[in-house]
């Protein structure tokens, strides 16, 4: 019993690790981002990236910021990975003190603005890593939107920091 205690509050600390701060060193350039503006397709991904995780971890998380350029707001409804069974849409709120990350249906995007997905706000989730995740590494993601269609993204492995608040999470 004490060592199911030991596994649970590892893997707690794991989750929470991914889920909350900041990375180190975030770039914007031109050369981390993936842009679709064919017909309806006006959203662009920038800066991309996915939170190295120790190799018993079977979550990450994966953030980026997305821009919409067109003349309508457009909705991000779903993500699929080839590094994980599942990918859920999360958010993070504060409820009694206490951070909290819950699954969401879609992401707003703003027509002519951008909506960042990360660490403490929205984000992928990754849930059951098909393999461990090495810095530097490249991951590729479909994102799918309600007007845009399917934008494919390039996200590279990188290092955040460490978590400085308590979270709890839900799916209910």
């Amino acid at each position: 019993m004490k060592f199911k205690s030991l596994i649970y509050l590892f893997i707690s600390f794991c989750v929470a690790y991914i889920l909350i701060g900041c990375q180190k060193h975030m770039h914007h350039t031109h050369e981390e981002h993936s842009e679709h503006k064919q017909g309806k397709k006006n959203i662009m991904v920038h800066n991309p990236w996915v939170r190295a995780v120790p190799p018993v971890s079977e979550t990450s998380a994966a953030y980026m910021m997305l821009m919409n350029h067109g003349d309508k707001a457009d909705q991000l409804l779903s993500v699929k990975s080839s590094i994980a069974k599942v990918v859920e849409i999360h958010n993070v709120k504060k409820e009694n003190g206490v951070m909290k990350m819950f699954p969401v249906k879609y992401i707003k995007i703003a027509a002519g603005k951008n909506q960042a997905l990360k660490p403490g706000g929205y984000h992928l989730m990754l849930m059951k890593l098909t393999k461990t995740l090495k810095v530097g590494q490249e991951i590729e993601f479909i994102l799918n939107f309600k007007h845009s269609g399917m934008v494919k993204v390039i996200a590279t492995v990188k290092e955040g920091e460490s978590m400085k608040h308590d979270m709890k999470h839900d799916h209910g």
